[in-house]
This record gives C-alpha cells, sequence and structure tokens, in this order.
C-alpha cells in the first residue's frame, strides 16, 4: 500500500508558490486548519508519510482502489485504444473526497478540535468529511449548496446517517448566508458556503474546516489516486499514453493526474482535464488573482477563474459548480502542459448512460464528462493507452439522468 503522499507543492519552484501565494496569510490558515495541515499547505518537501492509524482508516474504507481495464467499452468505441479507469467510485462512501478528508480529520483529533465545519456543492465532500468525522468521534456540520440540498436528498441522507448535520447554503445561520438570501440568491454555490463555514469557524476555537478541493494540501492528500495508479500500471508493463479526468476545483484531477505527470515526464503525450461548458473557468476564465469565496473577502490566489461573484447555473454535475480552479491545477494549464476540453452537460449525460450498459459503472455526472473525452479521443487517436479516473459513484445521481433514458 502507498504510504507516502507526493507533495505537489515540490513540483514548483519556490519562485513560482511565491508568485502563486503573493497575497495568502498563513496566519488565516492557521485559524481554520489543524497545525500540522499547516504545515503542509507551507512544505516543499518531495515526500509526506502518511501516518499508521491513516493507513489503517485508508484499508477501512477501500484502498487501493482498482484500475479497471473497459473491454466492453473499447468494443462498443470499436476502438483499438485500450481504456483503464482508476474507480474511485469503489470507496465505502462513493467517492474520492475521503481520501483528503481523513487525513485533516485526523490531525484535527490530534490537535484536541472537537467539530469539523465544512461545505459541499453535490454532496460527495459533506459525506466524506461527515464519514471521517464519526471515524474519529467528531462533531460536523455541513453547509451544503441549497440547489444540490433539493436535489441531491439521499447524498444529504448519507451524511445524517453518519451523524452530521446538513444546513441548506445560503442560510438563515450566518450573516454572509443572510445577505446572500436578501440578494435573492436561491440555487448558491460553493463559494457562497464557503462564506458561511468562514464566518463560523472564526467565531470558534473548538472547530476546524475539512477542505474539498482547491487548495494545494487537498491535492497532495489526493496523489494516494495517482501513486497507487503508476504501481498497478508498472505491473502491467504499461506506460500511460494520454491521462484525463474532469475538473471542478481540481483536487481528484490533480490528485490523480500530478503524480503521473511527474513519473512519467515527457512520455506521456497528453494530459486532458475536462470541464462543463456552462462553467469554462479554465477554458475562459482569467489568469488571475482571485478570492476563493463569494464575497471577495481572505486571500486571493493566481489562478484560472470566472471571478469570485460568478454565479454558477443550476445543473447536475454540481461538483463542477465552481468560479476558479486549483492554483497548482492552474499553472500546468498556464504553461500548457494540461489541455482543457469543455463540454455541455447533454452530451456528457449521455456518454455516462453508454457505460453503465457496457462497464456495469453507473458513475457521478462529474465523471460522466470524462467518458466524453474518452470517447472524443478515440475518434482520434489510435493504438494508446487511456488512463482516467473515475471519480465517484452516482447510485444517488440516478434523477440527473432519467430525463435522458
Amino acid at each position: 500500500m502507498i504510504d507516502r503522499w507526493l507533495n505537489v507543492r515540490s513540483l514548483l519552484s519556490e519562485e513560482k508558490l511565491a508568485q502563486i501565494y503573493k497575497y495568502v496569510d498563513i496566519d488565516t490558515y492557521k485559524k481554520v486548519h489543524p497545525a500540522t495541515v499547516v504545515e503542509h499547505a507551507q512544505s516543499t518537501e518531495r515526500w509526506i508519510n502518511i501516518p499508521s492509524p491513516l493507513l489503517e482508516s485508508y484499508k477501512m474504507i477501500g484502498r487501493l482502489t482498482p484500475l479497471q481495464r473497459a473491454y466492453r467499452l473499447e468494443k462498443a468505441l470499436s476502438t483499438n485504444n485500450k481504456i483503464f479507469l482508476k474507480r474511485e467510485d469503489a470507496l465505502s462512501n462513493g467517492s474520492f473526497k475521503i481520501n483528503s478528508a481523513l487525513p485533516q480529520a485526523y490531525y484535527g483529533k490530534l490537535e484536541g478540535k472537537s467539530k469539523v465545519i465544512t461545505e459541499t456543492g453535490a454532496g460527495q465532500t459533506g459525506v466524506a468529511a461527515a464519514l471521517a468525522a464519526c471515524l474519529y468521534d467528531l462533531e460536523c456540520d455541513v453547509y451544503m449548496v441549497r440547489n444540490s440540498f433539493k436535489l441531491k436528498k439521499l447524498r444529504r441522507l448519507m451524511m445524517e446517517m453518519y451523524g452530521a448535520k446538513v444546513i441548506a447554503s445560503p442560510s438563515e445561520f450566518t450573516k454572509s448566508g443572510k445577505s446572500f438570501l436578501s440578494k435573492g440568491e436561491v440555487n448558491g454555490s460553493i463559494a457562497l458556503a464557503t462564506s458561511e463555514v468562514m464566518e463560523e469557524i472564526l467565531s470558534s476555537n473548538d472547530c476546524f474546516n475539512i477542505a474539498g478541493s482547491l487548495l494545494d494540501f487537498v491535492l497532495t492528500y489526493n496523489t494516494i489516486i495517482g501513486l497507487e495508479v503508476i504501481k498497478q500500471l508498472d505491473s502491467q508493463h504499461i506506460e500511460p499514453d494520454i491521462v484525463i479526468g474532469c475538473v471542478g476545483a481540481g483536487s481528484s484531477f490533480g490528485g490523480f493526474s500530478l503524480p503521473l505527470i511527474d513519473h512519467y515526464k515527457d512520455r506521456i503525450e497528453r494530459v486532458i482535464c475536462t470541464e462543463s461548458s456552462s462553467i469554462p473557468t479554465l477554458s475562459k476564465g482569467k489568469y488571475c488573482y482571485d478570492y476563493a469565496d463569494g464575497e471577495g473577502e481572505g486571500d486571493r490566489y493566481l489562478m484560472y477563474s470566472l471571478g469570485y461573484s460568478f454565479t454558477p447555473p443550476p445543473m447536475h454535475a454540481s461538483g463542477l459548480r465552481y468560479h476558479a480552479a486549483s492554483p497548482i491545477i492552474s499553472h500546468f494549464v498556464n504553461q500548457g502542459t494540461i489541455e482543457v476540453q469543455a463540454y455541455e452537460e447533454t452530451s456528457a449525460l449521455a456518454s455516462a448512460i453508454e457505460l453503465a450498459r457496457e462497464e456495469g459503472l453507473i458513475i457521478s455526472p462529474e465523471s460522466s464528462y470524462t467518458i466524453h473525452a474518452i470517447k472524443k479521443i478515440c475518434e482520434q487517436c489510435n493504438n494508446k493507452n487511456i488512463v482516467a479516473i473515475v471519480t465517484g459513484n452516482g447510485q444517488l445521481d440516478l434523477e440527473s439522468y432519467s430525463e435522458h433514458l
């Protein structure tokens, strides 16, 4: 089993990191995250060891996850490309989010914190935070984007089964929530939920945030995905030619792709991230300093962004409803290492239905964009090893697919 994380910050120069985080106040991190997590947020060491208790927790929730050859999909597409799917949907909570939630909860518990407060879009971060909090005997409040609160009722139930309190955001419980509601905001977004969470945490000493995306340490904790893929490919004497995954803020894609980019160097021909054409952060956003929250407060990062005040439209792939992308992923997109493809949701969901009928996998709406990209690549290329990530299970998102059946 993988016993250390690859620190994604080690892949950039000190000068570039200083540029990206020019307007970041580390004291803010210290108020919001456990001390060890803050250390990891600043570290440039190449490797970070995974503590033994965490390794046991990873085994408990289903690591190592399968790297599955999609033979039937290959046949259906009439392609001689080989398609490999890294199946994070096989984890007990149904998505990759638990990879980063567990260490954050573990370090918070060691520090003596008693409560987790986090934000969630489609609900997968919330479920992961709720499970991680449950395993380490912590209370948990989840501010869930209001649109998803209404649409993703079963995922909300999962959080409650793990003992979490789930709150629709914007809410009446915070000043920022009341402000958004007074302006007529009814759908909510991750950025708005983040504002409410930060307000709550900064008013208490025993609470901390489990971040689900964007930040470097979240990508670092998720590198267990890519590092597993390397071992699985090497055991079969296979090298990837094309790497594909979806991007909301970039935590799954970063954890999956960055170890591959680092390990295989120039041997990979293309690294492709997919996004929604309704929220084209990386394809049409500006590479600039912007805020992570929805109020224009706190730290600013150098990243691709549609603007912190951007209001995302309602969509089934709620995990993609974020105005910005990870500073690390943004860096690699900006320098041309990672290319971006944006698709409209109807086509993506149709591709996911095809996957279900060929491979028996019902995947998250977010990952449907990845499958659609695979289909497009297979029209263009031959005899390539395509390695892609399925970020989550879609069995609680069946209503999202109903109109396409």
